[in-house]
């Protein structure tokens, strides 16, 4: 008998390890609204937005540091009508400390649908960011007198087809 009870918890342990082995991915996609990210650019404190980032089940990834800068990436996986895409964001701090700079890329959600409406009360503007030079990236630019913002739509290939990825980026001034 003891040894059926042992085989059952061995049993048990195994299972309970391999689940918690298993990558998860998401299923739905929740976004930050612009007063969140504004928030998250505003804070210059990557241990801060460390906390806020993973509640939206973002996984830290890689740090690298620059001259003037250090960035952080995090990514999520996530799996829209069986399709499975990554979402990365980046938080880059320059390296005093004086401003931070929030980019979100993903091909799984049309952001530029999502962010627009969020928009409104921003003045539009000149886009001067490297996308927009793209030929196959259309980017609107928008500017409060505190935080840059632009978002963009790149038409490219995917694995599944062609498709779009999205781009916003919130910048403190």
């Amino acid at each position: 008998m003891k040894s059926f009870y042992l085989t059952i918890s061995l049993l048990l342990i195994t299972l309970c390890s391999q689940a918690q082995n298993t990558p998860t991915i998401a299923t739905k996609n929740p976004f930050p609204t612009i007063s969140t990210l504004t928030a998250w650019a505003s804070y210059n404190s990557q241990e801060k937005f460390n906390l806020d980032i993973r509640t939206l089940g973002f996984k830290f990834e890689e740090k690298s540091v620059e001259t003037a800068s250090t960035s952080y990436t995090y990514i999520r996986k996530v799996s829209i009508d069986n399709i499975n895409y990554t979402d990365r964001i980046v938080y880059r701090i320059a390296n005093d400390n004086s401003a931070s700079i929030i980019s979100l890329v993903t091909a799984s959600t049309d952001l530029v649908s999502f962010y627009t409406p969020q928009l409104a009360g921003y003045k539009t503007g000149k886009c001067d960011n490297e996308m927009s030079k793209d030929k196959k990236t259309t980017c609107t630019c928008y500017d409060n007198g505190n935080f840059n913002i632009d978002v963009c739509d790149e038409r490219v290939k995917l694995t599944m087809g062609d498709g779009n990825n999205y781009f916003i980026s919130v910048a403190k001034k």
